[in-house]
């Protein structure tokens, strides 16, 4: 069976390549019985497979390896899941998604190990795609500026009441 699974994603499954990684993911128990077509967005850096993030020679002791490079769009992976039980989790490996190879030496990605977990609920990272259509929109949790610290909140407060009690002078203060 291996070798026929092999021959349909065309790789060489056992040959020399990048770092494998691995990722877990959290979706909806629905999802799974009906075996929904998916989008996830993956990290720049995800845990090394050989380790597990311990760190080893194949992730250079930092436990992580890297998907893309720095700068680089993010990576936003279509997904159609197997069905499966409800309460069943299981591993999709995804060949040529995982780590970059070593620059220079000409070999592919690694792996990507995509452990999917049910779930009551999705992880931010991941939304039921639609085919043939743009995906749905996410909403993100809203993050307030870095130029809004607390001073910064405190002297805008300040000064729109200065210009309240100004405003308030000018029309009863006379």
């Amino acid at each position: 069976m291996a070798e026929v699974l092999g021959r349909v994603v065309a790789s060489d499954l056992g040959g020399p390549r990048g770092p494998d990684a691995t990722h877990r993911v959290r979706v909806p128990r629905a999802w799974l019985k009906h075996g929904a077509l998916v989008e996830l967005d993956l990290p720049r850096h995800l845990v090394c497979a050989a380790c597990d993030g311990g760190g080893c020679d194949t992730c250079e002791r930092s436990g992580g390896v890297t998907l893309r490079e720095r700068g680089a769009p993010a990576d936003v992976l279509e997904l159609a899941l197997p069905q499966a039980k409800a309460d069943e989790t299981f591993v999709i490996r995804l060949p040529e998604r995982g780590g970059l190879a070593p620059e220079g030496s000409g070999l592919p990605r690694g792996h990507l190990l995509l452990r999917v977990e049910p779930s009551a609920e999705a992880d931010a990272s991941v939304v039921l795609a639609v085919r043939g259509e743009k995906a749905p929109t996410r909403r993100v949790p809203s993050v307030p500026p870095a130029w809004l610290s607390p001073r910064a909140q405190l002297i805008a407060l300040a000064l729109g009441a200065s210009v309240i009690l100004l405003v308030i002078w000018l029309l009863f203060g006379r």
